[in-house]
């Protein structure tokens, strides 16, 4: 808006509507223009800064992610309320508020010790500020900030539990399982399940196409369904089960001793019992490893493999599960004498020319 006198001695002021639209008004002297300009109401310039709520936000809205995550994202940013009323803070809750280019190392801190004081490992605290990286790095890419202000800061150093194991502790560990917790097994291995909570143990009979013979998962972790074609002899005792369990009313494939839901602290409490009784020491998630390590080990196409894990990219599959397998080792070995014998006869062959 600006006050500006015309050619013929009249003075105007241009100034925006109540709907946003420029216009001008004239008067007769500098005064009466002046005291108008004064008395418009000015837009403010509108605040564009995103808080670091806000930023969670619009990346929430704006992206498509599992239940799970988001309800993670809920957690760091603002906590949960408990059964009883009290309010348990979120790592991030206490920055909700702040402008996301003010933060800095010191605020990343702070929420690693809060974490901290949740005993949480170095792995699931970089989980934590990951998600909000993520969230930050995404309104950055679409130039709603500047620049991601931790992206300058590494990650914790983080020393995991290895999550692998041999089948031949898997055997004894099976062994001392309860015979609910042994059904669950085979269905993780023969559907490449995550032994979890979402994947394995709310996992319905609806899920099994058996005239296609096959089943859809519905994966957690990365908000999915991948399908899956277990082998027969599983398909068989499935079938036998699913029709006792139709005829109970029982929409779970997988339940405890008493027919009940299984809890994280059930399934849990029963794997770490069995190890101490095997006196194996393995992490239940190693059943996924040791199912990708053995279709590997058999032959199987790493593309087929994929697909049955439910990995989108091969390279995943390859990082994770297409280790160095001994018996993939000594069968490339046995193409060396092959190759050794060619080189020999290409030897043989230039010195029968060159005599």
């Amino acid at each position: 808006m600006s006050v500006a006198r015309r050619n013929d001695g009249r003075y105007v002021v241009k100034f925006k509507d109540e709907e946003g639209r420029w216009r001008q008004r004239s008067f007769r002297s500098e005064a009466e223009a002046t005291t108008f300009d004064s008395e418009c109401q000015y837009d403010e310039t509108e605040n564009e800064r995103l808080t670091v709520l806000e930023a969670v936000l619009v990346y929430l809205k704006n992206t498509v992610l599992a239940p799970t995550t988001i309800s993670i994202y809920k957690f760091i940013v603002h906590g949960y309320q408990r059964k009883d009323g009290t309010h348990t803070e979120g790592p991030a809750e206490i920055l909700a508020s702040r402008f996301v280019d003010t933060l800095t190392w010191r605020d990343l801190n702070t929420v690693r010790d809060n974490c901290r004081a949740r005993n949480m490992k170095p792995t699931s605290i970089n989980a934590v500020t990951g998600k909000l990286c993520a969230a930050f790095n995404w309104c950055a890419g679409h130039d709603l900030l500047e620049k991601n202000p931790w992206a300058k800061y590494g990650r914790l150093e983080a020393r995991n539990e290895p999550r692998t194991g041999t089948l031949e502790d898997f055997r004894k560990i099976y062994a001392h399982l309860p015979e609910w917790f042994q059904w669950a097994c085979r269905t993780a291995m023969s559907l490449c399940l995550r032994p979890g909570i979402v994947e394995l143990f709310r996992l319905r009979w609806g899920a099994f196409r058996w005239q296609e013979r096959a089943v859809s998962v519905y994966m957690g972790k990365v908000g999915e369904t991948k399908t899956v074609y277990p082998p027969e002899d599983y398909l068989e005792e499935a079938w036998t089960r699913f029709c006792a369990d139709e005829r109970d009313s029982s929409m779970l494939v997988c339940r405890s001793g008493r027919g009940a839901p299984v809890s994280a602290d059930c399934y849990l409490s029963a794997w770490k019992r069995a190890c101490r009784r095997a006196g194996v020491k393995m992490p239940l998630y190693a059943v996924r490893h040791i199912c990708a390590s053995e279709m590997l080990a058999g032959g199987a196409d790493l593309a087929a493999v994929a697909a049955q894990l439910g990995h989108k990219d091969l390279t995943t599959t390859g990082r994770y599960y297409a280790h160095a397998l001994p018996s993939a080792q000594k069968a490339a070995a046995k193409a060396l004498p092959s190759c050794t014998n060619l080189v020999q006869l290409g030897a043989e062959s230039n010195g029968k020319q060159q005599q």
